[in-house]
């Protein structure tokens, strides 16, 4: 899917995205996009960069097994320095993408940066791109940009176009507990213990940069089942194609749960194709936890 011979292009411009899009090494390297990543630390004292010096072998047996709260950092403005500088010196344009705003201060970084490579390099197109994403859905948006560059787009193209992609996407999901959201102060403790008494999990949605509650389910089949109806709902309520959309299921740490939600999502849009699935990363599940299961959405961009 996401594999082209490097020998029939030669671009003008990079792209970059930061870790929180979960976008393996092998995919990132093959598509030629530059990954800056989180920082993970799982005693609260020494962070790692994720996947790099922290993999996600060791990260999940930690996570699940021994029970920790991890703990997670951004990408410092010297970080996205050093990533970007590089590229513009040799006279590309650059173009990165971040997880939403409203969510980590990933994307104030690279944006920092870019201003202070600007003052140097004035004639360089450093375009910084709050992608209103995060995991399966804002690498959807990354690996898209990088087909337009193989498909020969100006940077101007893709900038324009990603930003129309950004407002078709969506992710939803369920999470285990509460105890991670309440830890990383997306739920306050009186809601986190109130749900674990009547052990009710949040459906959650991430839209337009924002999250919002979706509904809730006592059930783990309850909740797949839910989230297939919502998604639905989206294509029923917009009149959009299920066919122009690419869509993939992510989870934590319950691979066995993958079948039986694309199963549900199936049932309620028999024309959904699943790119893949995939294994959420450090940045996102170390403030979801464990159990996290959820599908993300987006719109090819040949479809616009």
């Amino acid at each position: 899917m996401y594999l082209y011979d490097r020998r029939l292009f030669m671009s003008q411009f990079q792209i970059f995205s930061d870790g929180a899009a979960d976008i393996p090494i092998k995919v990132a390297n093959d598509n030629g996009i530059k990954v800056i990543p989180f920082y993970v630390s799982l005693d609260g004292q020494h962070y790692q960069k994720e996947m790099t010096e922290l993999s996600l072998d060791v990260y999940y047996k930690e996570f699940v097994e021994n029970h920790l709260f991890p703990k997670t950092s951004l990408p410092s403005v010297q970080d996205y320095i050093d990533a970007f500088a590089p590229a513009i010196e040799s006279g590309k344009d650059i173009i990165c993408f971040n997880i939403t705003s409203t969510l980590s201060g990933s994307h104030q970084s690279a944006n920092t940066a870019g201003e202070i490579l600007k003052e140097k390099f004035p004639s360089a197109k450093i375009f910084i791109i709050d992608s209103l994403l995060a995991t399966g859905a804002q690498e959807f948006l990354v690996i898209e940009a990088a087909k337009m560059q193989r498909n020969g787009l100006s940077i101007d193209e893709v900038k324009v176009n990603c930003e129309k992609l950004r407002q078709s996407a969506r992710i939803m999901f369920m999470v285990g507990g509460l105890e991670h959201l309440q830890k990383g102060g997306r739920i306050g403790k009186v809601g986190a213990a109130a749900g674990g008494i009547l052990k009710i999990k949040p459906l959650i949605e991430l839209k337009d940069g924002e999250i919002s509650l979706a509904g809730i389910t006592r059930s783990r089949k309850g909740g797949m089942k839910k989230l297939a109806e919502i998604t639905k709902s989206y294509f029923e309520k917009t009149g959009e194609k299920v066919e122009d959309f690419l869509f993939t299921v992510g989870e934590t740490n319950t691979p066995e749960e993958i079948t039986v939600f694309q199963n549900e999502l199936k049932l309620a849009m028999p024309t959904i194709v699943f790119e893949k699935d995939f294994l959420i990363g450090a940045t996102i599940s170390a403030h979801t936890g464990p159990g996290t299961l959820g599908v993300c959405f987006m719109k090819k961009y040949d479809r616009l």
